[in-house]
């Protein structure tokens, strides 16, 4: 990775299949910046073991805690 050109500004571009691009103003070299991720869904023995770590783990709790409340606001 190279360091940034001092006062350009970065111009960032969304293609079709969600990757992001970078590019200086003016220039039409870009660079990768960020890819699509695959979706994931746990099957239910996972769900349980990531309930189980949470019971250990203040962040996680939280985190799964957002989710849901989220989930059930989306869902309303």
């Amino acid at each position: 990775m190279g360091s940034l050109k001092s006062g350009k500004s970065i111009i960032y571009e969304r293609d079709d299949k969600g990757t992001v691009w970078a590019r200086y103003h003016g220039e039409t070299e870009r660079w990768i910046v960020g890819e699509p991720r695959a979706s994931y869904s746990p099957d239910y023995s996972e769900w349980r073991e990531l309930n189980a770590a949470a019971e250990q783990n203040p962040t996680l709790r939280a985190l799964l805690e957002k989710t849901i409340n989220t989930y059930r606001l989306i869902k309303q």
